[in-house]
């Protein structure tokens, strides 16, 4: 059975490398990640009970890679979200991206997926994608990105990621689109699958919940109170919601 190397490049918690390789598995492929990174303490811990694997910490101390086909990166968002201050290549998180560029520059791997915020793509009216896309090709790379939301892969979150894939010298054609999903209703569209799968029941936040959960997770009665005042006192008004934390 063919086995795929792959880098795990700004990990988190492992989101992207228990996607990657449950894809692999679908197609009947082995995969062995031969590096990761990331520079969060409390995540690296995650990665390392959830994997086996410590992380190196940061990207730009890494001068070498070994030998792989894939590189994935869900490179920092904040400085492109919705939630930031949208500052991009001019917060020092969004110039981590050219620290991608020149790991790839070492070791030009088959192919990448590269996740970020749906504010990359309109971010700086385009500009930033497309300094994106030109650093990519430039590297003789193709280029496509697709929006995606969550919500339409059996998971139940409303939430829509970009993600930027590449392959070297070659142009794919996908039988992917992009699909922002449900709006913040009820609604749920799950058409995204049939290019993979048939369709299924969609998946709820009932279905994961667990039955009698310890208090210490219930939200706080400041919380409450401050919901209280927005629904007058009506919760089913929250139902198929969500609730937007605006940092700062």
């Amino acid at each position: 059975m063919k086995t795929i190397r792959f880098i795990d490049l700004f990990s988190g918690i492992g989101g992207m490398r228990l996607a990657f390789e449950s894809a692999a598995r679908s197609l009947n492929l082995e995969t062995e990640c031969v590096l990761s990174s990331e520079i969060n303490p409390d995540a690296q811990l995650v990665y390392q009970k959830n994997f086996a694997d410590t992380p190196l910490g940061d990207i730009r101390l890494i001068d070498k890679l070994p030998e792989h086909e894939i590189l994935l990166a869900g490179f920092p968002c904040q400085s492109f979200s919705y939630a930031g201050k949208k500052e991009g290549f001019g917060d020092t998180r969004g110039t981590l991206f050219f620290e991608i560029a020149r790991l790839i520059d070492i070791f030009k791997p088959q192919a990448f997926i590269f996740e970020n915020v749906r504010g990359l793509v309109s971010h700086d009216g385009g500009r930033t994608l497309e300094t994106i896309k030109g650093e990519i090709k430039s590297r003789g790379y193709s280029f496509d990105y697709f929006l995606l939301n969550s919500s339409n892969f059996s998971l139940p979150q409303n939430r829509v990621r970009v993600y930027l894939v590449g392959i070297l010298n070659a142009s794919p054609q996908f039988n992917l689109i992009s699909d922002l999903g449900p709006k913040d209703s009820h609604s749920s569209s799950h058409q995204q699958l049939s290019f993979f799968s048939p369709l299924s029941q969609p998946v709820t936040v009932a279905d994961i919940l667990e039955d009698n959960p310890d208090p210490k997770y219930d939200c706080s009665p400041e919380f409450v109170n401050a919901l209280k005042q927005i629904v007058n006192n009506d919760f089913s008004r929250l139902h198929g919601r969500r609730l937007i934390d605006y940092r700062g």
